[in-house]
C-alpha cells in the first residue's frame, strides 16, 4: 500500500503513554484480583434479569415480524448477541444457527426458505420462555436445526 503524499507517519513510540509501567502493573493486579472478579460476577448476575426481559421483548417482536425477513434478521442478531449472557444458551445457539443461515443465503443470493425460518423462530421463542427447562431437548432441537440448515445451504449452493 502506498502512503498518501501529505500523510505524516508517527512512530508508535512517539505517542504518549496512557500509564506508566508501574501503573499498568498495578492495574493488571487489580483486574486479576478476587475482589474484582467478585464484583464483576455480581454485576453480571444483576444484569441477567433485565437481559432476559430484553430478549423476551426481542422474541415477541421477532414473532410479530411474520414474513418481514429484514426485521426477523435484525431481532435474531440481537438475540444471539445477548442470550448466552442472560443464561439462555439454547436460545442463543438456535439464534446463531438462524443468523448464519440468513447471512449465508444472502451471501449466495438465494431466497430464504420461510419454513426453515419459521421453525427457528418457534424454537427460539420456546427456548427463551423455557428458562433452562429440558436443556437436553433444546440441544437436540438445535442440532437438528443445524443439520437442516446445512442440508438446505448445500442444496442452495448446488453441492
Amino acid at each position: 500500500m502506498t502512503k498518501p503524499k501529505n500523510a505524516q507517519v508517527i512512530a508508535p513510540e512517539a505517542y504518549p503513554q496512557l500509564m506508566s509501567r508501574a501503573d499498568a502493573a498495578r492495574a493488571m493486579l487489580t483486574l486479576h484480583s478476587p475482589q474484582t472478579t467478585a464484583r464483576a460476577d455480581a454485576v453480571m448476575q444483576a444484569a441477567v434479569r433485565p437481559l432476559r426481559a430484553a430478549i423476551l421483548h426481542y422474541v415477541d417482536e421477532m414473532e410479530a415480524a411474520g414474513a418481514d425477513m429484514g426485521l426477523v434478521f435484525e431481532k435474531v442478531h440481537e438475540i444471539r448477541g445477548f442470550a448466552e449472557t442472560a443464561g439462555l444458551v439454547t436460545t442463543g445457539r438456535v439464534a446463531e444457527i438462524l443468523a448464519r443461515y440468513m447471512d449465508d443465503m444472502a451471501r449466495i443470493a438465494k431466497p430464504l426458505d420461510t419454513a426453515i425460518v419459521a421453525l427457528h423462530v418457534s424454537a427460539i421463542a420456546r427456548a427463551a420462555r423455557a428458562e433452562g427447562e429440558d436443556e437436553k431437548m433444546g440441544e437436540a432441537v438445535a442440532a437438528e436445526l443445524a443439520t437442516l440448515v446445512a442440508r438446505r445451504l448445500g442444496d442452495a449452493e448446488g453441492r
